[in-house]
């Protein structure tokens, strides 16, 4: 038998079109303004197959309350603002340490329509912020974070997550580091969009 691997088990080609065609059947127009000026302020967005991979979690999950931890919140502010709809009430805590990316975020959110009680902006280090958010407060945390830090924000949100909420970390982040106990009912999910999705159901 030979030793090199079967060329389909390796070939990601038809994947990368498969990838292309999804994101051809995406509305980017809701999150293409945020992402570009995220990026002239140098930090990278969720593209618009992440994007709506968080709304689809955020639709899911029945989202009212979220935080997002990200140097760029704005595309993940609007895509699970979008999955609550314009008269739910919901409100996304966004925070990062770069308050230029929280004005765009503010921006970004006030000219897709939504009130400014949709959202709160802090601008501080995520993690000490994290510590100190209500308990089983919220549906979802969206987190774009460090490796080093997803054991940390893991452990946190699953005390910030009321019993059927969601963690979704941006990037490949499974299998989850040592460290992290889940409780029995939880699952991590993968998906392949972007660089990478990693939810995990509470």
């Amino acid at each position: 038998m030979s030793d090199q691997p079967d060329a389909h088990s390796t070939d990601r080609s038809g994947d990368r079109a498969l990838a292309r065609r999804c994101a051809d059947l995406v509305d980017d127009s809701p999150y293409s303004a945020a992402r570009t000026e995220a990026a002239e302020l140098g930090a990278s967005s969720p593209d618009a197959l992440t994007a709506e991979a968080i709304r689809l979690v955020a639709r899911l999950t029945g989202t009212r309350a979220a935080v997002c931890l990200s140097p760029a919140p704005g595309v993940p502010a609007l895509a699970i603002l979008a999955a609550a709809g314009p008269d739910a009430g919901a409100v996304i805590t966004c925070i990062t340490e770069d308050p230029h990316h929280l004005d765009a975020a503010r921006t970004a959110i006030a000219a897709a329509g939504h009130p400014s009680s949709a959202a709160r902006y802090i601008a501080a280090r995520p993690l000490e912020v994290v510590a100190k958010l209500a308990d089983g407060a919220y549906d979802l945390v969206v987190a774009d974070v460090r490796d080093d830090a997803v054991g940390q924000v893991v452990t946190r949100a699953q005390v910030l997550l009321r019993r059927g909420g969601a963690l979704v970390l941006l990037g490949e982040h499974a299998p989850l580091p040592e460290e992290v106990e889940l409780p029995e009912h939880a699952h991590v999910t993968v998906l392949p969009v972007g660089s990478g999705l990693t939810v995990v159901t509470l």
